[in-house]
């Protein structure tokens, strides 16, 4: 069965085809009310669409088919007159920004892969991330509080014929026990004691940015002179926040302790309630010693585990060190936020893991203490396969979770195919004549929109 997916902003992509769609000779291929579509957008949302091997099969008029419905969401969006605020816009720019710095490397890089500057970049799809922005809302009105039941799960399931079911390939769900270990105090204050002499060096007239990147443990944000880009509260941890949002333009801050570690932090600018902010971070060094005594440590619980002194699981409450232990000790991966790790995604998941041989274990089997790099220093852990789930092909034992996301999703595409249909009607559309023979999952050339 044929459904309308809603393409979410490629923001990554866009710029490896500027060039490519410039050499086009444009025209405009449709019209959603006054929202127009050019050649140039299909070529460019086209190539986006198959370079995600989840989309290889899409065609130009499966694209095309998304854009329109984009497009019917901008319309009613006038219509309806929304609006983004600049504060929002700004923030989700940045956002934007932050994340695409994290994946190039540096802001150099990523003007360089683009060949435009950060303010071009801003300026160029600032209009393109609030008309997304736009859809959105749009979207949300229509599907933002749906639910659904595990009887409709459960439908869903068995509308699905048999032969059509995917197979789902060798999965882990995987717990731990975290040891991070002890900084000494006598580490700490020798950090303290260098971050106070930079800021002594800085308040007699060296710049922040050139210490920053010297010396910064923060190697995504020293490549930049120490610059974080404006942020709103509730996205840096909370102590860092609050010496941050203190300052004035221009102000040092004194030293201060994070979980990360030791920050100075200068003020760069205040725009609302956002801020921009350089920072220099010295993380302490663990001591070779100290991470031999976390290993001794989780071999120790490891032995209580094993002689039934303590479950896996209260041993997580009781002893870990890491977050994760709000969640009884789940790994989840970062990019799909799923705790069902593929054999194949174990590596992008968890670090070191070339050490251990997953396909022996079983269900219930807890490896001995692993190094690993947290966030924070090498550490050690303990990794229990708390579920094996075998190739297989989906059903509704092993996968309700994942059923649950498909069927939602499809309830979802469902009303909106709906609303979208009964807006064609009244709603001026024309689509150029090589895509009128495109096999739409809605008809956007109904019988009103064929006689205008």
């Amino acid at each position: 069965m044929k459904t309308t997916k809603n393409i979410l902003f490629a923001f990554l992509l866009c710029f490896s085809y500027i060039a490519y769609s410039q050499t086009l000779v444009d025209e405009v291929i449709a019209i959603v009310g006054q929202n127009m579509i050019k050649y140039s957008e299909l070529e460019t949302n086209y190539i986006q669409s198959r370079s995600n091997s989840n989309n290889a099969t899409q065609t130009r008029c499966d694209v095309l088919d998304n854009m329109l419905l984009n497009k019917l969401f901008l319309h009613q969006a006038d219509i309806d007159s929304l609006e983004v605020a600049d504060n929002d816009l700004d923030q989700e720019m940045d956002s934007r920004i932050r994340y695409m710095i994290q994946i190039y490397g540096s802001q150099e890089r990523m003007e360089r892969q683009m060949q435009k500057s950060l303010s071009e970049i801003r300026s160029q799809y600032r209009d393109i991330i609030k008309e997304n922005m736009l859809i959105q809302q749009e979207q949300n009105k229509l599907t933002g509080d749906l639910k659904i039941t595990p009887q409709e799960v459960v439908d869903f399931y068995k509308s699905i014929p048999q032969d059509s079911l995917p197979t789902i390939e060798e999965e882990y769900e995987l717990t731990q026990i975290v040891k991070i270990p002890v900084v000494s105090a006598e580490e700490k204050e020798l950090v303290k004691q260098k971050l106070n002499g930079y800021r002594d060096r800085i308040l007699k007239g060296d710049k922040f940015s050139t210490i920053a990147t010297l010396y910064s443990d923060d190697e995504a944000s020293a490549r930049k002179g120490g610059d974080l880009g404006f942020f709103t509260r509730g996205t840096m941890v909370g102590e860092f926040e609050s010496i941050a949002f203190s300052l004035q333009p221009g102000e040092i801050s004194p030293v201060f302790e994070t979980k990360f570690g030791f920050h100075i932090v200068q003020m760069i600018e205040r725009r609302g309630d956002q801020i921009n902010c350089r920072h220099i971070l010295l993380q302490p060094k663990v001591s070779a010693l100290s991470l031999y005594n976390a290993k001794l440590y989780l071999d120790s619980i490891k032995s209580l585990i094993d002689s039934g002194k303590i479950s896996f699981e209260d041993a997580i409450i009781k002893y870990s060190d890491d977050d994760s232990k709000i969640n009884g000790g789940l790994i989840v991966n970062k990019n799909t936020a799923s705790s069902r790790l593929l054999k194949d995604a174990i590596n992008e998941t968890i670090d070191n893991v070339d050490k251990v041989d997953f396909n022996s274990m079983k269900q219930g089997d807890i490896t001995s203490a692993v190094e690993f790099k947290s966030e924070l220093s090498n550490a050690y852990r303990l990794i229990k396969v708390k579920r094996k789930v075998e190739k297989h092909t989906v059903n509704l034992e092993n996968d309700f979770d994942r059923l649950q996301q498909i069927a939602l999703s499809d309830k979802r595409l469902k009303i909106i195919r709906k609303w979208a249909e009964n807006l064609i009607a009244k709603t001026y559309i024309r689509i150029n004549e090589k895509y009128i023979d495109c096999d739409f999952s809605i008809n956007w050339l109904n019988s009103v929109n064929k006689n205008k």
